[in-house]
């Protein structure tokens, strides 16, 4: 009885929590980059990720989905996107027990050789923007229609020669009222703010500047989603809605098939854009290797965006 009401109480959050927050607003804050889909498949499939995080870059969308991950997993990822701006990230995953996985994951993000100049024009130095999370995730089972995600993040940034950073937290859960179906959320960035002092920067350009401070604090995210398994399991479902504490309500949908038995094709929409994908998987005796790709129209310019993943399981 008493599992039955767990799983009540968090079907019943889930549908209630999806209209909080409606105000709209676009840009300038400091958790843009963990917007960005740093994995191949999520991006293939827009993003809607949340119900369904069971491979290595699980934890970025659900910590709590990480327990259907039953062997050690590594995921690395490499994202080249216009104006020679970088995405990578690297992720190792532990099961635990059978009843809970940690995770621990670095994200890389930024673009670098940036030209400076003074007020004459005149070149004075090559600037970089870089931005470093190092990221720990634990997902644990409660029952088993129902399991429990936390993470904690470290993020460090550097823009120009100024460096800031921030500790932050994020929860989530997974449930699976009934085979097949998967239902998920998310709240991230919890607690997550930046400091700034731009005393040292200018102290180099000119002594009489004494600069400034500011601290930046990270909006929260919501996300909430469904996933389904049809036709024996080779077609997936999964839609998903996020809401970013100064952004608008943003709508996620993605449909993966396995066309052949180690051939996934895959096709998302991604709040506005069309995303494709493909993925490979190949067994290795007890191992298990995927090769993941993205094709992801830029919002930028023209050109599009392309992202490669790398999963090994072993």
């Amino acid at each position: 009885m008493c599992k039955k009401c767990i799983l009540r109480i968090f079907l019943i959050l889930i549908l209630s929590c999806s209209t909080v927050f409606g105000e709209t607003g676009e840009g300038g804050y400091p958790d843009a980059f963990l917007q960005l889909n740093f994995s191949a498949r999520p991006a293939a499939m827009g993003g809607a990720f949340v119900a369904v995080a069971d491979d290595a870059s699980g934890g970025l969308f659900n910590p709590a989905g990480l327990v259907q991950i039953t062997k050690r997993t590594l995921g690395a990822s490499y994202r080249k996107m216009t104006l020679d701006r970088r995405l990578s990230y690297f992720v190792y995953n532990q099961p635990v027990r059978h009843e809970a996985t940690i995770a621990l994951a670095w994200l890389n993000a930024g673009v670098k050789n940036v030209v400076g100049r003074d007020g004459d024009g005149e070149i004075t130095e090559k600037i970089t923007d870089s931005q470093n999370a190092i990221q720990l995730f634990l997902g644990r089972r409660v029952i088993d229609q129902l399991s429990v995600g936390l993470s904690m993040e470290y993020i460090q940034h550097n823009l120009a020669n100024i460096n800031s950073y921030g500790i932050g937290f994020g929860i989530s859960a997974l449930g699976v009222p009934i085979p097949k179906l998967r239902l998920g959320a998310s709240a991230e960035n919890l607690g997550m703010k930046y400091s700034w002092t731009s005393g040292k920067y200018w102290k180099r350009h000119d002594p009489d500047l004494l600069g400034s401070s500011v601290t930046e604090k990270f909006p929260f995210t919501l996300r909430f989603g469904t996933s389904y398994l049809f036709w024996d399991e080779k077609i997936l479902l999964s839609t998903e809605i996020d809401k970013n504490e100064k952004q608008r309500i943003k709508f996620h949908l993605g449909i993966e098939g396995w066309v052949v038995e180690n051939v996934a094709g895959r096709i998302g929409y991604n709040a506005g854009t069309l995303t494709f994908g493909l993925g490979l998987r190949q067994r290795i005796q007890t191992a298990v290797l995927c090769f993941d790709y993205a094709f992801l129209n830029s919002r930028v310019d023209d050109d599009a965006d392309h992202l490669i993943s790398l999963q090994f399981e072993f």
